[in-house]
This record gives structure tokens, sequence and C-alpha cells, in this order.
């Protein structure tokens, strides 16, 4: 399962750098290369909660099957298409099979693993997408180099399939829902949201809202403050991942996510502290080593919370609007901490964004209060 996962975000994330990168090359506008991705960006953000649904009520092969062919099947198009319009059009369409195939892959994930073990196996599941993402930018942008974009596309394809026979094979487990067929299809618009998954992923939607500032423009923040090798920041921020996650799921199975999840926060704002006033790279490494060990304990605990307070026969619904405010966050986070960079620098925007994440505090705090009472 983790495999499957690993090489679908593989494929899908290496097209996001290098197809901008080709539309460029090719004479568009960095308005058109935009494009391209807000495309696949909104269209995933529309179909997750739709789609995490009807999982729950037809199973998760079917979606899969169709997420990953679509996915395929766009990505053959792409070697044919060099209009922007219709790039646009694919990717919409590819935004919705990511949608599809990504909610599918994480809700069989959390059908695979044991409710007492569930901090556990979704922080591993966390593991995998986060070594395909900083592991895509460099296989993607390394094929274009040496091949060309049509070997980097090709690579794309080979692997979406490959993640679908292999998920369909091993991972997706029998899916049993003998009341599915008595309830009528027109309830599922009413269905469409967990409301047990609203507080972790409005929660997951804060965080990665800041998060967002740092994958935008830490290349930029690096130039404006004078750090060459900007790089090492991802490379302390997966490292400390790595190491910290198997211990950190085993304490969340043990104690509970209030443990994990309030000194993780607490780590994320050290980490943009640090960050707003790094003008080297030593300190910029520390920053990073605390934000790794902050993203370790929050993201997957979250999601984990998210899937284990949902009823069994709704994880699919939890896993869409969870995932869905990943996508929201990261979208709207871009704007708004562009927006605050236009008004005062990236070390302000770094130093400011710590703002969200004590509200974030504040809001899960008082809904631990709330709960225990």
């Amino acid at each position: 399962m983790l495999f499957s996962t690993f090489i679908a975000y593989v494929g899908f994330q290496m097209l996001v750098p290098t197809l901008t990168a080709h539309i460029r090359q090719a004479g568009g506008s960095n308005l058109s290369a935009s494009l391209t991705y807000s495309a696949a960006a909104i269209a995933a953000l529309l179909s997750r909660s739709v789609f995490g649904s009807l999982m729950d009520r037809v199973g998760r092969q079917p979606v899969l099957l169709i997420g990953g062919a679509i996915l395929v099947v766009t990505n053959l198009l792409l070697f044919a298409v060099s209009q922007i319009p219709s790039v646009c059009v694919l990717r919409f369409c590819q935004g919705v099979g990511w949608g599809m195939t990504s909610t599918a892959l994480a809700t069989i994930a959390s059908d695979i693993v044991p409710p007492r073990r569930m901090g556990v196996g979704i922080g591993y599941f966390a593991l995998s997408i986060v070594f395909a993402t900083s592991l895509s930018v460099v296989v993607g942008a390394w094929l274009m180099n040496w091949a060309g974009f049509s070997a980097m596309l090709g690579c794309s394809t080979v692997l979406f399939a490959a993640a679908l026979m292999v998920c369909l094979r091993f991972g997706a487990s029998p899916f049993n829902r003998p009341d599915a067929a008595r309830k009528p299809f027109v309830s599922l618009p009413a269905r469409r949201f967990e409301p047990r998954a609203v507080l972790p992923a409005f929660l997951c939607f804060l965080h990665s809202v800041a998060f967002s500032g740092i994958i935008t423009f830490i290349m930029l923040f690096g130039a404006e403050s004078g750090i060459a090798n900007v790089f090492m920041f991802f490379i302390g921020y997966v490292l400390m991942i790595v190491i910290s996650r198997p211990l950190v799921g085993r304490i969340f199975d043990s104690k509970g996510h209030a443990v994990i999840i309030i000194p993780g926060i607490v780590a994320m704002i050290v980490e943009l502290l640090l960050l707003s006033c790094s003008h080297s790279e030593l300190l910029l490494v520390v920053s990073s080593l605390f934000y790794g060990l902050g993203f370790s304990m929050v993201q997957p605990s979250l999601q984990a919370w998210a899937v284990g307070r949902s009823p069994a026969d709704r994880k699919g619904a939890a896993n869409g609007i969870f995932m869905s405010s990943l996508d929201l966050g990261y979208a709207s986070g871009a704007v708004l901490t562009g927006a605050i960079v236009l008004a005062t620098s990236y070390a302000e925007m770094y130093c400011l964004s710590p703002i969200l994440l004590v509200i974030f505090l504040a809001i899960y705090i008082a809904a631990l209060k709330r709960e225990r009472k």
C-alpha cells in the first residue's frame, strides 16, 4: 500500500514543476503556466469530498480504478496536445482523477490499519507521501533535462499504471457494505461531509496555510537573506520526519492526540520564528529540524484523529474532507502569504505566520476542554 502510494505521488508531483517549465519553454506566459497547476488543484479540491462519500457507498476499488484510468489517459493525451486551453482542460480532468485516486489510497490505508494502530499506520502513510513529494521534484527535473519532457511524461504515465495495478492487486481489501444498496442515491449529497472530521480538517487547513508560505517562497527568502543552499531546509525537514515519525505514531496510539499535537504546534511556531531571522545555513537547518518534528507530530495525527473519530462506514467522507482542507490550505495560503510579502518582506511574513498556529492552539485546546466536559 505504501509502495503504490509512493509511486502514484511521484508520478503526479513530478508533473507540477516540469509541465509549467515546458509551457514556458514553448513560449507560454507565466499566467498560462500557473493556470495548468491551478486547474488540477481546483479540480482535486472539488472532487475529494464528492468521491470520498461515494466510496462509502460503492466501495474503494471502483473509485480507485476510474481515477487511475483518468490519470493514465490524460497523461497520454498530453503527448498530443500543445494548445494552452486544451492543456488546462486535460489538467482539470487530471485533477479530478487525482482527487479520486489520492482519496481512495488514503481510505484504503485507513481500512487496512487496525484502529488501535491508527497513529503508526497513518504516520507511515504520510511518510511515503513526504518521500514522494521530495523526490518527485528532483526526478522530474532530472528526467526533463536529460531526456526531454516526453520522456518525463512517459515515466509519469508508467508510474500511474504501476501504482494502480499494485494497489488493486495487494492493497484494496474487499468492501463490505450490505446496507449501501438500500440507501437512495439522492441521499449522497447530504452525506458528503462527515461532521466528526470537520474540526481536524479545519485545524489542518490552518497549519497548511502557514506551511504553504514555506514551500512557495523559501527560495526567494534565501535570495533575500543571502542563503545560497536553501535546499538544505528540505533535507533537514525530511530527515527529522523519518527519524521522529515511528516514535510519534506509537505515542499517539498509547497516549492520544493531545500529547502529540500541542508540542508539535509549538515546534512549528519555533521553526517559523527561527526561519524569519535566519541569515545562515546553520540556522536554516536548525529551523528545518523543528518544522520536520512539528509536521511529523501534527499532520498525520490530525488525519488519524479525523478518521478515528468518524464511523467505520464514513472513512471515505472523512478522508475526503481532510485532504480537501490540505488542498484549500495550500492554495489559499500561497495567495495570503504572497499578499503579506507584497506589504512587508519574506522574513516578516514568516514572523507573522505563527499567528495562524496560535489560533490553531486556541481552537484545539478549547475543543479538548469541551470534549472532556
